[in-house]
């Protein structure tokens, strides 16, 4: 029986690396919030401990009432049940789309542009679900519809930014652009926001900044990249020699028009919401 090394090994390479980053993603945020919040924490005595406010259906007949100490336990609500759902679509997707990138990669189909797009959006995707997880965790939803938008943008330019990974997919004008439009409809919204106080006027602390500067940063990689790849594209086809690459962008009066229709809406929806 004929076995295929070259095809195994970029199956199992591309797995690996996506069950790897999902694993450790997690213990890398708890480590760094220990970092930057270990003033408010404390020592655990998990002796004298108990979880006073476990309904304990998980654990049936074996431990019921008020329980001991528990690394982990959850409660049997639908909360609980939305927070399970939402975090195994989150590893699941992220899996499948490294596993994705290190298969293209491995078989010299990457388009890197789109590749550090994606890499640099991972804490944008991760800080969402965290806070919703933090919302039904906590039952506090104020920022719930404003983050719902946020979220929902992101997942759209970021499956674009997927599709276009493949280095085989024909760059489109107006995909391209939407990925941009996204991007600096987030900057616009995010500028106007936390980030000019806590980063530019310095106010916020130090985790507040670091978080900011994480969150801005694709936001704007995603306006100038797309651009700069139809800059490229073009370029290549007309093969001009001299000259900027900004010279074969042709005329798209219809895209930059949605564009700006598209910045114009959704700010406004971003402030209703």
């Amino acid at each position: 029986m004929y076995i295929n090394i070259e095809q195994y090994k970029v199956k199992f390479l591309s797995a690996l690396c996506g069950y790897l980053l999902p694993a450790l993603i997690l213990p890398v945020h708890v480590y760094t919030l220990s970092y930057f919040w270990s003033q408010y924490s404390r020592n655990v005595e998990k002796r004298f401990c108990s979880c006073s406010c476990w309904d304990t259906v998980f654990k049936g007949p074996y431990e019921t009432g008020v329980a001991t100490y528990k690394h982990m336990y959850f409660n049997a609500t639908s909360n609980g049940c939305k927070m399970w759902m939402l975090t195994t679509f989150a590893i699941v997707s992220l899996y499948e789309s490294i596993k994705r990138l290190v298969r293209l990669a491995l078989l010299k189909r990457l388009r890197f542009s789109m590749a550090l797009l994606f890499l640099t959006t991972l804490f944008s995707h991760y800080y969402s679900w965290w806070s919703f997880i933090n919302y039904w965790n906590d039952d506090f939803y104020s920022q719930w519809n404003h983050q719902l938008f946020f979220s929902l943008t992101e997942l759209f330019s970021t499956g674009v930014i997927l599709y276009y990974a493949n280095s085989d997919n024909y760059i489109s004008t107006r995909l391209l652009l939407l990925i941009s439009g996204v991007g600096a409809l987030h900057t616009l919204i995010a500028g106007s926001d936390q980030f000019i106080a806590n980063v530019v006027q310095g106010r916020g602390q130090a985790h507040q900044v670091v978080r900011d500067l994480c969150l801005m940063t694709p936001d704007i990689l995603n306006i100038f990249v797309p651009i700069m790849l139809y800059a490229h594209t073009s370029w290549k086809k007309s093969r001009i020699i001299s000259g900027s690459v900004w010279n074969a962008i042709p005329k798209h009066g219809f895209e930059v028009a949605a564009l700006l229709m598209l910045l114009v809406v959704g700010f406004t929806i971003s402030i209703v919401l």
